[in-house]
C-alpha cells in the first residue's frame, strides 16, 4: 500500500528514519515547511491535535485547531505559553510556574519533551495523569503524548487528554 504526502499527494518513499508525527508528511514537504516560519499546513495536515515548541524557553509557538478545540482555547491562549498552561496543570499555576516547580521534576511529559529536546529522541505515547484545573474544579486527567524533533522545535501530538482516566502501564 501506497502512503501519499497529506500536504502533497506525492507517493511517500519509505526511508530509515523513523518518524512517529509527521510519517504521513514527505521529507520535501518537511524540509520545505522547516526552512520557514509558517508551520500551519504541517500542523493541520497531521490528523491529531499538535503543539509545536521551541526548547528555549520552553513553550508553544503555536497549535492546530484540533488542539485549540481539544483544550478549548483561542491561539493567543496557547502561543508563547508553556505545555502545563495550556494543559491548565494545577503545577503551572504555582510561582515556581510549569516546569518549575517541584512536582514537575518527575513529570514524565515534561521530561520526553525536554529529551526531545536535548537528544533528538522522538518518544511514543508518553502517559501520565495531572491534576487539571477548570473553572473552580479540579479533576485528575490523563495525558498522553508523542513527540518529534523538527529541525529546532519539537512536534508535540496529544494521544489522550481525558478526566477521570487512568494511564496506560
Amino acid at each position: 500500500m501506497t502512503l501519499e504526502c497529506a500536504l502533497c499527494g506525492i507517493p511517500i518513499v519509505p526511508n530509515s528514519v523513523r518518524r512517529n508525527i509527521t510519517s504521513a508528511i514527505c521529507d520535501s514537504c518537511i524540509l520545505q515547511v522547516s526552512g520557514t516560519s509558517i508551520y500551519s499546513a504541517l500542523l493541520e495536515a497531521i490528523d491529531a491535535p499538535i503543539l509545536l515548541m521551541e526548547g528555549n524557553p520552553r513553550q508553544v509557538i503555536t497549535a492546530n485547531q484540533k488542539a485549540l478545540t481539544l483544550f478549548d482555547k483561542k491561539s493567543e491562549e496557547v502561543e508563547n505559553h508553556r505545555g502545563g498552561q495550556v494543559f491548565n496543570c494545577v503545577h503551572s499555576f504555582t510561582e515556581a510556574g510549569c516546569g518549575k516547580d517541584a512536582n514537575c521534576e518527575n513529570c514524565k511529559i515534561k521530561n520526553s519533551i525536554v529529551d526531545t529536546f536535548t537528544s533528538s529522541t522522538s518518544h511514543s505515547s508518553i502517559s501520565t495523569e495531572l491534576l487539571i484545573m477548570k473553572a473552580a474544579d479540579t479533576r485528575s486527567y490523563v495525558l498522553q503524548i508523542s513527540t518529534e524533533k523538527l529541525g529546532d522545535l519539537a512536534l508535540v501530538r496529544v494521544e489522550r487528554y481525558i478526566a477521570d482516566a487512568k494511564p496506560d502501564s
